[in-house]
């Protein structure tokens, strides 16, 4: 009786140890993946809000006005001001 509880006690904490490494690595994996494509939808977000600002000029083709009112260049998917 006594060795019986002991393999269900022991059996029950690899199980926990085993849950808690698969957690730790899928946790690793979104954060890496966060990492590398955070840059990218950052950018899209950009796009996405310039579209809304902009509604008439799908192509990104209007110039983009600097608060100082020079004109901006677009460098990839963001404006700079010169």
């Amino acid at each position: 009786m006594i060795q019986w509880l002991r393999d269900r006690v022991g059996s029950q904490g690899q199980s926990m140890v085993e849950f808690a490494l698969i957690l730790v690595l899928v946790a690793c994996v979104a954060i890496a993946t966060i990492m590398v494509t955070g840059n990218q939808l950052e950018l899209t977000f950009e796009d996405i809000q310039e579209a809304v600002v902009n509604p008439g000029d799908a192509g990104a083709t209007s110039p983009y006005t600097c608060p100082g009112g020079t004109t901006a260049v677009l460098h990839g998917h963001k404006y700079h001001c010169q």
